[in-house]
């Protein structure tokens, strides 16, 4: 399922929660448009353009779908 946002075309709309500061078990929601997907030195993720117009890197492992 979570290769399921990697494959997800671009543009599209998209919402889970990623661990506040990447690290943290606390997790925040995100909401945005994907930007691209990359694959990286530790492994697959994605770029998200939240609704207020920051740009974040999230990688797909620690992604938790909702």
């Amino acid at each position: 399922m979570i290769t399921s946002l990697f494959d997800k075309p671009d543009e599209e709309r998209v919402e889970l929660y990623y661990p506040t500061h990447g690290k943290l078990n606390v997790l925040r929601k995100v909401k945005g448009v994907k930007v691209k997907s990359y694959v990286g030195p530790n492994g697959k993720g994605i770029t998200v353009q939240e609704d207020n117009g920051n740009y974040r890197c999230l990688t797909l492992k620690k992604c938790v779908i909702f």
